[in-house]
Formats: C-alpha cells, sequence, structure tokens
C-alpha cells in the first residue's frame, strides 16, 4: 500500500470549481427520517438580512447546537426565547450536564443540544432551526441588537456526518431491491469498483498471518482514537464473540467514559427526536431493514480500519470510540463530545504524567459539506474541537470524502486552515489512491488544494466482524453435493475487500505512527515534547 504526504508548495490538486458547490448526493428519504434529518435547499432556504445565501447541508431541524454555559445560563435563554417566541417556539437543554456523567472538567464550550419545541400559545408551526436561526441572527444584528453577535455566532445546526466508504458503487443504499440508491457521479453497478452483483465490499479470505506485534515493546505503544462504528468480534485481536471488552495487549482497546457520556446526550433528546441509540462500543444492529436483513452498509466500518492500523503499523494500539450508525451516519453533537472528551484526556495525561491515557493520533472517516464554509458560524463548533487537540500536540487525520467533488468536506478541509494556535501540526486530509502501478487517484476521491495526503483506499483488504451474515445467498446451490456459488454477504472468514477515502485516512494514520516510534520514547508525555515530537514525525514523511 501507498502513502504520499504532500508539502504545501504542492500545486497538483484540482482548484475548488464553483459551479459544483451546490451539489450533494442526496440521502434517501428512509435515512433522513431515521434521523430525524432534512436537506437544505438553497432555492427555498430563507435568509437574515446580511447573511450569505446558503449551499446544501443536511441538518436535524428540530435541534440546535449552543455551547453549555449559554444554556446554563438562564438570563441568556430567556432572551433567546424571547426572541424565538415570535414565530411560535423555545429552545430548552436535552438533559443534564455532561460533566455529571463523564467524570471530566466542566466543558462550558462544548456545543449541546437544545431542542427546539412549539410554545403551547402559539399556532401550528413548522420547526426548523434554519429559520430559528435567521431569526436570532437578524436579533444580533444592527446598532443596537437585542441579542449578543457573539453569542448567536456560536449557535449552528447539527449536520448530519456520513462516513466515507464505497458501497454497491455508491456511499448509500437501503437495500439491494434496487430504487435509488445515494449516487455521487454516476459510480453505479457497472463501475469497475462494482464486484459480486455490483457490490463494494465483499467478503475474502486471507492466509497471511496476522502481522506480528511484540508482546512486550521497549517502549510506549502509540494510541490511534478512531471514531466510527466500534468493534465486533476478530480472532486477530483476541475477540471470539461480543461477551466482554477487548484485552490488554490485544491492540484495541475502548473507552467506557466516553461511550457513557455519549449514551447521555442520546437517551437525553432521544425521547423528542427520531435518535438511535449508541448503546456502547459494539458495531450492532448488523442490519438497518430487519425485515430484509441484508447487511447494513457501515458495519464493520470500524472493525475493518482497525484491521488497517494493525497491517501498517501493528505495533500501535486503536482507541475505538463508537460515534457513527450501523448505516454510515454519526450526529455532530455525539462526535463533537468525542473529541472534547478525547481532549480532556490528552490533557490530563500531560499536566499529570500518564502516559497509559495518551493519545497520539485521531483518525476520522467521515465527514459533511457545511452551508458556507467562509463563514466561521458553520465550522467554528467543529474547529475549536480539533484545534484543541492539535495545540495538545495529537495528530488529528480526516478522509477527504468520496463524492469526486472539489467542494470542502469537512473536518478533511481543515487541512489549509491554521489551528490549533499554530504550536502543533494542522489536520492532515487524505484522498484515496488505486492499487494500480502508477497509484493513481481513485475516480471517487474528493480532491483540491485542501488535499494534502493521499493513501492507497481502493481493493482493500482488511478485518471484519466474523458473526456478520446476511440474506443475500449464493446464486445457485447443488443439494447433496456441496456445491454452490459465492455467498456475497457471509463474513465468517473475517476479511473483506473494500474501497473508499474511509480507508486511505487510516492508512495514513498508521504511517504517522510509525514515524512517532521512530522519533523516540514516547513515555515523556509533557505537552511541549509531545508538539515537538507531532512535527518530527511528520516532517519525517
Amino acid at each position: 500500500m501507498v502513502v504520499r504526504f504532500l508539502r504545501d508548495e504542492t500545486t497538483e490538486a484540482a482548484a475548488e470549481d464553483a459551479s459544483t458547490l451546490n451539489e450533494l448526493p442526496a440521502p434517501p428519504r428512509q435515512l433522513l427520517d431515521r434521523h430525524g434529518a432534512r436537506v437544505l435547499d438553497p432555492a427555498t432556504a430563507v435568509v437574515a438580512a446580511g447573511q450569505p445565501a446558503p449551499r446544501t447541508t443536511v441538518y436535524r431541524p428540530g435541534v440546535f447546537l449552543i455551547p453549555q454555559r449559554y444554556l446554563r445560563d438562564q438570563q441568556t435563554l430567556a432572551a433567546i426565547n424571547g426572541v424565538l417566541a415570535r414565530i411560535g417556539l423555545y429552545a430548552e437543554p436535552a438533559g443534564r450536564d455532561t460533566k455529571e456523567a463523564a467524570g471530566y472538567r466542566q466543558l462550558d464550550e462544548l456545543p449541546v443540544r437544545a431542542l427546539l419545541r412549539v410554545r403551547e400559545d402559539a399556532d401550528p408551526v413548522v420547526v426548523d432551526c434554519w429559520k430559528a436561526l435567521q431569526l436570532l441572527r437578524s436579533a444580533a444584528s444592527g446598532a443596537r441588537p437585542e441579542l449578543d453577535p457573539d453569542m448567536v455566532a456560536r449557535i449552528s445546526p447539527e449536520h448530519l456526518l456520513f462516513t466515507t466508504p464505497v458501497f454497491g458503487g455508491v456511499p448509500w443504499e437501503t437495500s439491494g431491491l434496487g430504487g435509488t440508491p445515494w449516487e455521487t457521479s454516476g459510480f453505479g453497478a457497472g463501475s469497475s469498483y462494482g464486484r459480486t452483483r455490483g457490490a463494494n465490499r465483499i467478503p475474502v479470505t486471507l492466509a497471511a498471518a496476522p502481522p506480528y506485534r511484540s508482546e512486550k515493546p521497549a517502549h510506549r505503544r502509540p494510541v490511534i482514537a478512531v471514531l466510527d462504528t466500534g468493534i465486533g468480534p476478530h480472532p486477530w485481536f483476541g475477540l471470539t464473540d461480543r461477551s466482554g471488552p477487548p484485552a490488554a495487549g490485544s491492540g484495541v482497546a475502548v473507552a467506557p467514559a466516553i461511550q457513557a457520556a455519549i449514551l447521555q446526550v442520546e437517551l437525553a433528546s432521544g425521547t423528542t427526536l427520531p435518535t438511535q441509540l449508541l448503546a456502547d462500543y459494539w458495531d450492532a444492529p448488523t442490519t438497518g431493514q430487519p425485515l430484509i436483513g441484508d447487511v447494513d452498509t457501515d458495519t464493520g466500518h470500524g472493525l475493518f480500519i482497525a484491521g488497517i492500523i494493525r497491517q501498517a503499523c501493528p505495533e500501535a494500539d486503536t482507541l475505538a470510540i463508537r460515534v457513527v450508525h450501523s448505516d454510515g451516519v454519526a450526529y455532530e453533537a455525539d462526535v463533537l463530545l468525542a473529541l472534547h472528551l478525547l481532549a480532556d484526556r490528552v490533557r490530563n495525561a500531560q499536566a499529570n504524567n500518564r502516559p497509559q491515557d495518551m493519545v497520539d493520533i485521531v483518525s476520522i472517516s467521515m465527514g459533511y459539506y457545511v452551508e458556507d464554509p467562509a463563514d466561521v458560524a458553520f465550522t467554528g463548533q467543529f474547529g475549536s474541537a480539533i484545534a484543541e487537540l492539535l495545540g495538545l500536540g495529537v495528530l488529528v487525520v480526516a478522509a477527504a470524502g468520496n463524492d469526486a467533488t472539489t467542494r470542502r468536506f469537512y473536518p478533511a478541509a481543515f487541512a489549509d486552515q491554521p489551528l490549533g494556535g499554530g504550536s502543533g501540526p494542522q489536520v492532515i486530509s487524505v484522498g484515496a489512491l488505486n492499487p494500480d502501478v502508477t497509484a493513481s487517484k481513485a475516480l471517487f476521491s474528493n480532491e483540491g488544494p485542501w488535499v494534502r495526503a493521499w493513501a492507497t483506499g481502493a481493493g482493500v483488504v482488511s478485518t471484519y466482524p466474523t458473526d456478520v451474515r446476511g440474506t443475500a445467498a449464493a446464486d445457485h446451490e447443488v443439494p447433496g453435493f456441496g456445491r454452490n456459488s459465492f455467498d456475497p454477504d457471509d463474513y465468517s472468514a473475517g476479511f473483506a475487500v473494500w474501497d473508499g477515502t474511509s480507508f486511505a485516512a487510516p492508512l495514513a494514520a498508521a504511517e504517522l505512527g510509525k514515524a512517532l516510534l521512530q522519533s523516540g520514547d514516547l513515555a515523556t508525555v509533557d505537552r511541549e515534547t509531545v508538539v515537538k515530537r507531532a512535527w518530527t514525525a511528520l516532517g519525517t514523511l
């Protein structure tokens, strides 16, 4: 497999094409309804005076994201609700503060959900945070604003993030029953990325032994946090079933406190929003269509990534944090919470000399397209969370996306924006390469000046949960002879082949893990040393 890190002076990437800025693959209505979301249509979206025309994005209309400190302040909340009353709405916090469940410092700047409700004295009204946000922005403008402009600038919609594998030639399909899939630009079943029955992900057998991993390493292992779909059973990681957490030294670890915090915030809003709960670190359920039984589009995505890291940097540990559902959807509030709590974990490890709690790299194989990248209000929440990690010396790697567009895909598109106060390296955005002799760019990969690395992301073979078996049977079976054709969703062999920038990003993260190992003893974890070590590792690639 190939990894190429580009220098700042590299200019080979395609420039952003203004004609495609409003193009966005349309998620199926079924998917939107499942997660209480809608697509923002620039042609019909209301816009406050002085605000830019929005671009397409996917968001949850029944909820705002607001920093916790504003929701705790009753005077501020009353001022917000005084304005929202004009359209028959009010906002209220979704549950308790995060501190209570997570046991971390007070996360005042953490963006949390504020649920939009209809006032009892109001006429019937459509609940839409986008319209409500435009009203708040109007109230925060002018010579004598009613609301604090800085506070309103911190309020945003909650976006849906989508993972970046290619599935069935497209990022998302409901099932194998036909209909209109969520297509990027014509990469259907006839594409060369399609395999058996046009599927992109299929089971395979791998005869090779697990990559060697020392039992007692001389130094601390680099830790790569993977925010994804979680884990499943596989012998490479000593997981024979789903009965207990991974054993120490298995190469995979989990973060129970962070998972508990994510579950808490989902439970708090699940009574009023369509919310699929992420109960723990296990990748489940395996199907989103129980009456059909097809394996869900992103089932196994997280374990596949863990296997890539195991192959490319066997001495590294993967810290699996589940923030993505098996259909490839993540809620922005959940991802932001995980990032803030990871930063807290690293800060605590550095301040108290606890190398066992360190995280060196964060690998993110998902993202979203924002309404207006030029306006900090649309990306500021995510940018602040990423900046906190970068400032601590944590390397952040993100997939560039699979829509064959130059439109900025966040958080990968932060790669050419200064974050973290300039002390630590910037985000490393990764596009996908084909496994051919020239390591050409994969046709599905996004690109642009903001893509700063390329890695093999097509025809990738890696680990897959051994207990996943769907209902798509073999085409032919000969009774009595034990003969049948290929079963396209029996993964009992434990491996699969798959494509996507989802898998290029962790390969680049693993390469950084190897560079960290070569840069010296990882046991020293004070902030100054960690930042210097990150720069040294990146400079060797």
